[in-house]
């Protein structure tokens, strides 16, 4: 048996769920306006070049393993890191349950990946990144440590981020070298 072949498009999933959906956008890492650029999960913004070509997958909220139709209600668009991590099931709702249990409150859309990485740092360091004070000599921290990282095709991913905020954190003698 061959693989389905998907004919709903990114911008019909876009346009259902910016018409129909009833989550606020208070509990999202993205704006319902710029559904078709941003992964729904992670917020990141996905454009290739200079032209608005996006790197979003369409997927499935009830796979097509699981009797899922090729409709725009039944889709999301991730990133594929994002669409990796979504949840499998045959419950419409574990898909938007599992986007908005990864907004973090009070924090600007698109920094998912870095929230992520300070809760790593608090969880295996007890350090609360936000509770550090900060002085002009940090600037100059960050951005010698950005140049010290790479990524794996355009975006730096949670780990990276985790692991400069461990180095940050070696040079303010919060944690031992």
């Amino acid at each position: 048996m061959g693989k389905t072949v998907i004919k709903t498009t990114e911008s019909q999933i876009a346009e259902y769920w910016m018409l129909n959906s009833t989550i606020p956008e208070t509990e999202l890492n993205f704006d319902w306006s710029d559904a078709r650029w941003h992964c729904w999960n992670c917020g990141n913004y996905k454009r290739k070049g200079k032209k608005y070509q996006t790197y979003l997958q369409r997927c499935h909220i009830v796979p097509d393993s699981l009797g899922g139709n090729d409709t725009p209600s039944n889709y999301v668009l991730l990133c594929a890191e994002c669409h990796k991590e979504a949840p499998n099931t045959n419950n419409h709702n574990d898909m938007w349950d599992w986007i908005k249990s990864n907004y973090i409150s009070g924090m600007p859309a698109n920094t998912y990946k870095v929230n992520r990485a300070v809760q790593m740092l608090k969880q295996r360091h007890g350090i609360d990144l936000f509770s550090i004070r900060s002085n002009a000599n940090d600037v100059e921290l960050a951005k010698e440590l950005f140049a010290n990282v790479s990524t794996h095709g355009v975006y730096i991913n949670v780990s990276t981020f985790y692991y400069m905020l461990v180095e940050f954190c070696k040079h303010k003698d919060l944690i031992p070298k």
